[in-house]
């Protein structure tokens, strides 16, 4: 049996007469070397195949399939018969699951040198065969994103520039926290697309909220519908190789909780929360939250969430983080440790800097779990909030400070959606810089990532500027912006630039109506039929209408 038999083979047939191949030197690390040379190597109806290994993992026939609809759906390049040969191959997977990666491999100290979930590019204009290698799935899917991005789509053909970049994050969790709403999850399969489309930009896991509240226990056919919905888009994750998230409420309850178990109002957290002080809540919310846990599939890492909503302001509750708060977290995180040993469960601190849960008392919180007391063998780390214009939730240099101090391992939960909401797409450059800087003010070596809050469509491109930020920290916001702008519209990327800066929140030009509607009704006349069919030009109308009223 030949070599090429042994892999599987995803080719393209060129619909026009050419398929090109235009040289521009990408430095390793993506360090964005100089252009050093332009060369374009035509092949008349060539073909490009897509070679997987023998042992192709489910994300890496996904992503194949996923490349092949990108450039069909761009260029008009259609797939071929299966089995037939191919000029030029584009050979994707690890060193596990294909020998041709494994060949070339051994020949590239940079393959040996990358991290958990990097990825290795290599396109070199004049040889056959290109590469894209990943360290794991997520590596594999993340650098084939990478060259979609890379790649310009002209009618007939694509133009795939000479890469050579080897590129591995700085954090290993880059999620996405999406909002369970009906006006978001209303669209499933659209949904399960957006889970796929964030791993092509890195991410590596999914987090949602099983909302107790909503539903009148867990019996309730509402209930099973959404964790049907919450099982779908799971296996959507795990299938691009990534991890799965579950935050919940700690004192979370159904709708018709019993009434003598129920909290003493207090701010942000509905009225049938349990307290974990009455007699049996904690054993009711133990119970509660296990039928949800064993419901889903393993669960990859667990956040035990504080307030807003969530919390308690009876006596015995306060202060609410080292007395309500702990006293229902510390036995439903033992419980779950119990069912599953290897999820991660994280503490999450947002909202507790509130007057109303204590003031200063999360510090104690924090002192209580910090490098130089013994914990709980369960405790992965702190979740901390990231929201500098949040009236509580945000955190100042010294509450940084504090937990710099703790030295454990950090995530970070970016309120992208409430700050300056609008209809239609977000684009809030100064507060996502804010950010950043804030991210960055922890110590690099405890920052281990994130889980942005996204409640609607149109927070898609701040949540791709945290996702760079996982990989990258110090990566420049217009740098996203720019790849943004080339990915999703193409031929027209310098104009549909130029229009996200005169719809971004800190645009003060007198004239930025007039030039939105200019800028939008050209470009409405100008994009091609892709760009104007995928549901963010949509968005970006919309908000082109909300700024020009």
């Amino acid at each position: 049996m030949s070599n090429m038999q042994n892999h599987r083979i995803i080719p393209f047939r060129a619909a026009l007469a050419a398929l090109a191949f235009c040289a521009s030197i990408a430095a390793a690390e993506d360090a964005g070397a100089a252009n050093l040379r332009r060369e374009v190597l035509k092949a008349g109806d060539a073909q490009l195949a897509v070679v997987l290994g023998a042992n192709a993992s489910p994300a890496e026939k996904r992503v194949a399939e996923l490349l092949a609809g990108r450039v069909k759906e761009r260029a008009g390049i259609a797939l071929a018969d299966p089995g037939a040969q191919a000029r030029f191959r584009l050979v994707i997977g690890t060193v596990a699951s294909n020998e041709r990666i494994k060949a070339f491999a051994a020949t590239r100290k940079e393959v040996a040198s990358l991290g958990s979930d990097g990825y290795v590019i290599a396109v070199e204009p004049g040889k056959p065969e290109h590469y894209v290698v990943g360290q794991s799935d997520s590596g594999v899917v993340a650098g084939v994103g990478r060259l979609m991005r890379e790649m310009r789509y002209q009618n007939g053909r694509v133009e795939v520039p000479s890469l050579h970049i080897a590129e591995t994050p700085q954090m290993p969790n880059r999620g996405m926290y999406l909002w369970a709403r009906k006006d978001f999850f209303g669209k499933p399969d659209q949904v399960d697309r957006y889970v796929e489309e964030f791993a092509l930009w890195g991410c590596n896991g999914i987090g949602l909220w099983f909302e107790m509240g909503m539903f009148k226990g867990f019996d309730d056919p509402e209930a099973k519908k959404w964790l049907d919905i919450y099982r779908r888009l799971y296996a959507t994750a795990k299938r691009m190789g990534m991890k799965t998230g579950l935050l919940m409420v700690v004192n979370d309850a159904y709708n018709t909780s019993p009434t003598e178990m129920r909290i003493k109002p207090i701010i942000g957290c509905p009225d049938h929360y349990l307290c974990p002080n009455k007699p049996g809540s904690v054993e009711q919310m133990i119970a509660w939250q296990e039928q949800v846990f064993k419901a889903l599939p393993r669960i990859d890492i667990f956040n035990l969430f504080p307030a807003d909503p969530g919390g308690c302001s009876c006596l015995d509750c306060t202060p609410w983080p080292t007395r309500g708060f702990w006293r229902i977290a510390k036995p439903l995180a033992d419980r779950i440790h119990e069912i599953s040993p290897k999820t991660e469960i994280w503490v999450d601190t947002w909202h507790l800097n509130h007057p109303t849960f204590g003031g200063k008392d999360w510090e104690n919180l924090v002192a209580n779990l910090d490098w130089t007391k013994e914990r709980p063998k369960w405790f992965a780390g702190f979740e901390v909030g990231l929201a500098p214009h949040h009236g509580f939730a945000r955190m100042s240099a010294e509450d940084r400070k504090v937990y710099n101090e703790a030295r454990q391992p950090l995530m970070v939960f970016p309120e992208i959606s409430m700050w300056g909401n609008h209809e239609g797409m977000l684009v809030n450059k100064e507060y996502w810089k804010s950010l950043q800087t804030e991210m960055n003010d922890y110590t690099p070596g405890l920052m281990k990532g994130g889980w942005p809050y996204s409640e609607r469509w149109n927070t898609d491109i701040a949540s791709v500027m945290m996702l760079s930020w996982f990989w990258n920290p110090k990566k420049p916001a217009e740098t996203v912006l720019d790849e943004y702008s080339s990915f999703y519209f193409g031929p027209e990327a310098a104009s549909a630039r130029d229009l996200l800066d005169l719809l971004d929140d800190s645009n003060t030009d007198p004239q930025r109506k007039e030039k939105i509607s200019e800028k939008h009704a050209k470009l409405d006349g100008s994009l091609p039929e892709w760009v104007k069919r995928d549901w963010r030009w949509a968005e970006i109308a919309e908000s082109c209408r909300f700024r020009t009223r």
